[in-house]
């Protein structure tokens, strides 16, 4: 088994592909209107092997955004070089949450998406 998709709630979708894509480093693979109230958002990681829907809430649903996992991280991306994201994410101005730090596995720094999510970015030893 693998994971397939995730879901990730955004106020603002087309604002939501940018920094995903830009400051993140993800690609869209799909963006499709099914309906008018419906659109289908898909971004993927370089290697294509855990896609993200990027979806606006359902009613009740608003004040989930940018709190998927509460106040823990909600993704945590393995990364081959994370001077190269802080970089990408400086140029960005994406909100580094802690560190760069050192741990036993590996290199990390967590940032916080334009929701509010943490993400931790870890490069592995």
């Amino acid at each position: 088994m693998h994971i397939n998709k995730v879901t990730i709630l955004v106020r603002d979708i087309d604002a939501a592909i940018l920094f995903y894509c830009d400051a993140l480093g993800l690609k869209l693979i799909e963006d499709s209107l099914m309906a008018e109230s419906k659109r289908i958002v898909r971004l993927a990681t370089s290697d294509s092997s855990t896609a993200f829907n990027i979806a606006n809430p359902k009613r009740g649903d608003d004040s989930l955004v940018g709190r998927q996992a509460g106040d823990r991280v909600f993704i945590f991306m393995d990364t081959s070089d994370l001077d190269l994201d802080i970089q990408r994410f400086k140029r960005n101005r994406v909100a580094i949450f802690d560190g760069p730090r050192t741990e036993n596995f590996g290199r990390c720094l967590i940032i916080k998406d334009l929701e509010g999510n943490k993400w931790e970015f870890v490069e592995r030893r």
